[in-house]
């Protein structure tokens, strides 16, 4: 009986040891009670996260927009925004993840509902290295963690470090932009963009780094890639065998025929996948970027 009774009170121990409450990126206080079980992944800049700390058995339930809902063979929830909440409750999760920005407004719905949501919104490579210790924490999986951290901080850090001993009139000006296959709208990355500060890491210069916008993205015209003239253009390319489209959108837009960019063809294609999100691919665009800049 004794020996049942010393189990049974360490057993609560460790259950009172693990119970804590962290601050998500609202700023809110989230109380974790024990490892979730019942995981509900409502953005899919979340996923890489708990996939690269293997934790994808834990996952009950994936957005429609998910590349991972189909590979795992999850279930899914509809989509990003408005949340499923009927289909959310009726898989009783432990804990929902999703982003900030438009999915803000669904943190008051699930709060409402009693439905635990923890967010995660990083914007930036520290930020991404945050949110690396926070989901391995409440995951329970702080060792995991902290070697992904580590590799991370070490891949980006080597690579930048490298990249910043080369004189400044050695390096290449570069432009990424999401264009309209008219070119009226220019999508770019400036001050405040994760994909701004990937350019920089890489050894880059962003010509649109001076500027920002809503999280850092802006509008700019084709006069303003003419004007600027970048040694380098990145296009994004959106499903497996788009990269040539990618190119041939800016390469053969007649106005854009005489720049430095288009006429060494060194206008150059890189998958969504890396720009979209602020998660631990950051480490792969940081790589990308640098191989093909110099």
């Amino acid at each position: 009986m004794k020996r049942i009774l010393l189990v049974f009170s360490l057993m609560l121990l460790a259950l009172s040891a693990f119970s804590f409450v962290i601050v998500d990126d609202l700023g809110r206080m989230v109380d974790i009670e024990s490892v979730p079980q019942r995981i509900i992944v409502a953005a899919p800049a979340i996923t890489d996260f708990l996939v690269d700390l293997e934790c994808t058995d834990k996952i009950i339930g994936l957005t429609d927009w998910d590349p991972y809902a189909a590979t795992l063979g999850i279930e899914t929830i509809g989509n990003l925004t408005p949340l499923n909440l009927e289909k959310i409750v009726s898989l009783n999760p432990d804990l929902i993840f999703l982003s900030g920005g438009f999915q803000e407004p669904e943190v008051s719905k699930l709060d409402e509902l009693g439905l635990p949501a923890f967010v995660v919104n990083p914007n930036s490579f520290y930020e991404i290295a945050q949110s690396i210790t926070n989901i391995s924490i409440i995951m329970g999986k702080i060792d995991n963690g902290k070697e992904l951290k580590e590799e991370f901080e070490s891949e980006v850090l080597d690579i930048s470090k490298k990249a910043s001993t080369l004189p400044m009139e050695e390096r290449k000006t570069v432009f990424y932009g999401m264009f309209s296959d008219d070119m009226s709208q220019i999508w770019t990355c400036g001050t405040g963009s994760f994909v701004n500060e990937a350019l920089i890491y890489s050894g880059g210069v962003n010509v649109t780094a001076p500027y920002s916008g809503n999280n850092g993205w802006f509008p700019v015209g084709p006069e303003f890639i003419y004007l600027n003239d970048p040694d380098i253009i990145f296009v994004p390319y959106y499903y497996e065998g788009g990269q040539e489209d990618a190119i041939n959108i800016v390469s053969n837009y007649e106005s854009f025929k005489d720049l430095k960019a288009v006429k060494n063809k060194m206008v150059i294609p890189v998958s969504n996948y890396l720009t979209d999100y602020a998660n631990p691919n950051y480490g792969e665009l940081v790589k990308y970027l640098n191989e093909k800049i110099y």
